[in-house]
């Protein structure tokens, strides 16, 4: 007979005592009992998990076999903590050398002193005729003969005839005014002529034999005569021509 069953109990009653007692034991789970089971477990599995982790990270911490530089040092600072460090100034560049700057084709070129108005070759009175000056020489010479060397001449005993240039040219000067050699120089160039009449008082410009500039100034035409009596000046050449 088993030991759970009383001895004064009779055998057929086993089977109505095991299915009071598995009753009351479904009764208690289904109760406080079930509670207080499932809250055990749960503790059990949390313990378990907690010494799990602490096992871990003590194993991590005694890693000896870690890198040197995955074990951070005692005194070794963070870097959030680190002081800042100054920054070196940047180093100058070289400086560009400014080009020289280029000349404009169209600015002005360099200055080039316009040639002097040429000097006085020599100045005075003549009386000249039909055989004519000659204006090359100095002091000016008055032709008593035919001569190659006559510059300014009088061919008529009138007075309203013209003045005769007998190698160059000659031109009447407008006015007013005296001219320089160059404003002669230009009249005789524009308006010069072999035959020119030059009345009293008036100016003439005329180009020599050797190619002096000179001015006269008609002073009187006496009557019935081929002479005529002129103010005189002679220019050289400006200097570089």
């Amino acid at each position: 007979m088993p030991e759970d069953v009383p001895r004064n109990q009779n055998p057929d009653e086993r089977p109505t005592l095991r299915r009071r007692l598995s009753r009351h034991y479904n009764e208690s789970l289904d109760g406080s009992g079930r509670g207080a089971v499932l809250s055990a477990l749960i503790g059990l599995v949390t313990a378990l998990l907690g010494a799990a982790v602490a096992i871990y990270v003590a194993t991590r911490g005694d890693d000896k076999d870690a890198p040197p530089d995955a074990r951070p040092s005692a005194g070794a600072s963070s870097p959030a903590n680190a002081p800042p460090v100054p920054s070196s100034p940047a180093a100058p560049g070289p400086t560009a050398t400014p080009s020289p700057t280029a000349t404009s084709s169209t600015g002005p070129g360099p200055t080039v002193a316009a040639p002097s108005d040429g000097e006085v070759r020599w100045s005075g009175e003549v009386q000249f005729a039909t055989h004519g000056v000659d204006l090359d020489t100095v002091p000016a010479a008055v032709q008593r003969y035919w001569s190659t060397d006559a510059d300014l001449s009088r061919d008529s005993a009138s007075a309203d005839d013209g003045l005769h240039a007998e190698w160059g040219q000659l031109a009447l000067w407008p006015g007013p005014g005296t001219p320089s050699r160059q404003q002669c120089a230009e009249r005789v160039s524009t308006h010069g002529a072999e035959w020119v009449h030059v009345p009293v008082g008036r100016i003439g410009c005329l180009t020599t034999n050797k190619d002096h500039v000179a001015m006269f100034k008609v002073i009187r035409y006496p009557d019935d005569s081929f002479q005529v009596t002129a103010h005189v000046t002679v220019w050289n050449p400006p200097e570089g021509s």
